[in-house]
């Protein structure tokens, strides 16, 4: 079953598809997982801190509005989510979408 939203804004239209997860790893790790590839990255917990934070980091960044983290300017996860994560570790975990612009 496939999830999918489309963005309604004055850029052009982006579309979220729902490709695998975010969920808590070893370590203070997050791993970013997506379905039939598996683990494609892990990113340190504190690193998503300092970003929710205000801080820059490689590689991260905070969508316009607020209500995502963009990861390799290419997938992105809702901020709730990655909050979810950290506050109840390592019960939680965050849906991760493939952010493709449309015509």
């Amino acid at each position: 079953m496939t999830f999918i939203v489309t963005s309604e804004r004055d850029k052009p239209p982006i579309r979220y598809e729902k490709v695998g997860r975010l969920r808590p790893g070893e370590e203070g790790m997050i791993d970013v997982i997506t379905d039939g590839n598996g683990v494609i990255r892990s990113i340190p917990t504190g690193d998503l801190i300092l970003m929710l934070n205000g801080l820059t980091v490689p590689g991260l960044k905070l969508s316009e509005s607020g209500n995502r983290i963009i990861i390799s300017d290419e997938y992105a996860v809702l901020v709730t989510q990655v909050r979810g994560i950290i506050r109840d570790w390592p019960r939680k975990k965050a849906a991760l979408f493939l952010m493709e612009e449309r015509d």
